[in-house]
């Protein structure tokens, strides 16, 4: 009985080890989504997307509390009228595609907001992608 009792131990424990290495693995690879942040890649040069970004969270009426910057990277953080903060990324990639990572929230907050990061994005890319003449955003 004690040697079927062991037996059972060493085998949960094994799940319980496998179960760990796949959190381990899956936490940083596959939640970025999850935790309100929001990734997307632009065909743009560096100064044009740290251009759009500046003018979307002025759009959204975001106030801009910090930017700091190199030739690399841009970091901007602004604050919601609601007082949540925004961070906006911006990296460049290489001559003519730009990365940009926008994070609301903080904290436990972060865990809700992806929607609002995605907002955001969408009027980065509106901000990129000026209308034609005659032509209207829908709303």
């Amino acid at each position: 009985m004690r040697g079927r009792f062991l037996q059972l131990m060493t085998i949960l424990k094994i799940k319980y080890l496998i179960l760990m290495v796949c959190l381990c693995i899956a936490m940083p690879t596959g939640c970025a989504l999850i935790q309100g942040k929001s990734v997307r890649t632009y065909q743009l040069e560096y100064d044009a997307a740290v251009q759009a970004s500046t003018d979307a969270l002025e759009n959204l009426e975001m106030f801009i509390l910090d930017e700091e910057s190199d030739r690399l990277r841009t970091e901007i953080l602004a604050r919601r009228a609601n007082g949540k903060p925004i961070t906006v990324e911006v990296k460049r990639v290489d001559q003519n595609f730009t990365q940009v990572a926008v994070a609301s929230g903080a904290g436990v907050d972060r865990w809700l907001d992806a929607k609002v990061s995605d907002q955001i994005h969408e009027f980065i890319r509106k901000q990129l992608v000026k209308p034609s003449k005659g032509v209207k955003w829908p709303e």
